[in-house]
């Protein structure tokens, strides 16, 4: 992510107004929760499910809604139509990449590439060890976010210079935060070079750590019901978006001293965020050790809309993200059907 890429990292959409029909999406659901046993098969829309049998394939999950839903969607259809395994594995992103380089990981589904450009280069262009997998399908942006309301009473803030002036950045300003103004940031496992930003810039902030996407949804929440401001760490697509105005604060412009800054980790990174068009990784030897889950990762996609209504089911309805994953797997055959080949 970069990041609570982070929906990804978190996003849903209201739904479409396609009708569901409850009773055989209900019949279909509990059909495919029972995939995962290995003593028994299910019978979904497609056929009966296979039984689990030979190594598993081992899918990260990093710590984002968007990622969770990613990997419980791709378990479902693989244990389910393949036969074959799937461990879940809970990692931060740094460590995925050492996962998918030494094999211990197969495949994750959601990389937020502009955080990765040195771990790109390392593994996949010069090492080999792990391979560009294609895009997942969503474009995404990480940005800095105000509430609505703080631009409104303050138009200066809409930009990253408003906040040069120390008395308007003291308007953020915490308990934590002392004098300076607060910069909010979610789980502290995301990539991210908002600390950098700060200090580059010289701007009168402190960066503190919610400790995660969860906290800084309820923070977000708390400043809309106080009308107190908020400076945060946020992104675009997110289902928070859909019931709170959050404004984006301009930030410089991209630059290629910030591009290199980012590849060599030298901490100079003083731009914005660029748009970034979500992938997917696999370690090499995928292929080679199973063939046909390979080749449903490779072509496994979902839409915005797709990962955000997914991903609503947990945020916001309180599924769990193998709950959620089973539920639109059983409402979308034809979406995942394509995937098989």
């Amino acid at each position: 992510m970069l990041v609570s890429r982070k929906l990804n990292k978190g996003e849903y959409m209201i739904f479409n107004g396609k009708k569901r029909h409850l009773a055989v999406a209900a019949v279909m659901l509990a059909t495919l929760a029972a995939c995962g046993d290995d003593e028994k098969a299910a019978t979904t829309a497609s056929g009966d499910c296979k039984e689990l049998t030979g190594d598993a394939v081992t899918l990260a999950v990093n710590p984002w809604t968007g990622s969770a839903v990613n990997a419980q969607v791709a378990k479902a259809v693989i244990e389910c139509q393949l036969g074959t395994p799937v461990e879940i594995i809970e990692i931060d992103e740094y460590a995925t990449w050492v996962g998918l380089d030494d094999a211990s990981i197969d495949a994750v589904l959601e990389v937020w590439p502009s955080g990765h450009a040195a771990d790109y280069q390392t593994y996949i262009t010069e090492k080999g060890t792990v391979i560009d997998l294609g895009l997942l399908g969503p474009s995404a942006k990480i940005g800095w976010y105000v509430p609505k309301f703080v631009v409104d009473e303050h138009p200066e803030l809409a930009s990253w210079e408003g906040f040069q002036d120390p008395a308007l950045a003291a308007l953020f300003g915490t308990a934590e935060s002392g004098e300076l103004g607060q910069f909010t940031m979610g789980d502290p496992s995301y990539v991210t070079f908002d600390e950098q930003i700060i200090a580059n810039l010289g701007l009168p902030l402190k960066y503190v750590v919610a400790g995660s996407e969860a906290a800084l949804l309820t923070a977000i929440d708390q400043a809309i019901a106080d009308n107190q401001p908020l400076l945060m760490q946020f992104w675009k697509p997110h289902w928070k978006h859909l019931e709170a105005e959050l404004v984006e604060v301009a930030l410089p412009a991209i630059t290629p001293a910030c591009e290199a800054a980012a590849a060599s980790g030298d901490g100079t990174y003083a731009c914005d965020y660029p748009v970034d068009e979500l992938m997917k990784a696999a370690n090499a030897g995928l292929e080679a050790k199973n063939a046909a889950a390979f080749n449903v990762l490779k072509a496994f996609q979902l839409t915005t809309d797709q990962q955000s209504e997914i991903a609503g089911y947990v945020d916001r309805d309180g599924l769990t993200a193998q709950a959620a994953a089973e539920k639109w797997v059983a409402d979308n055959p034809d979406v995942w059907g394509a995937w098989l080949g």
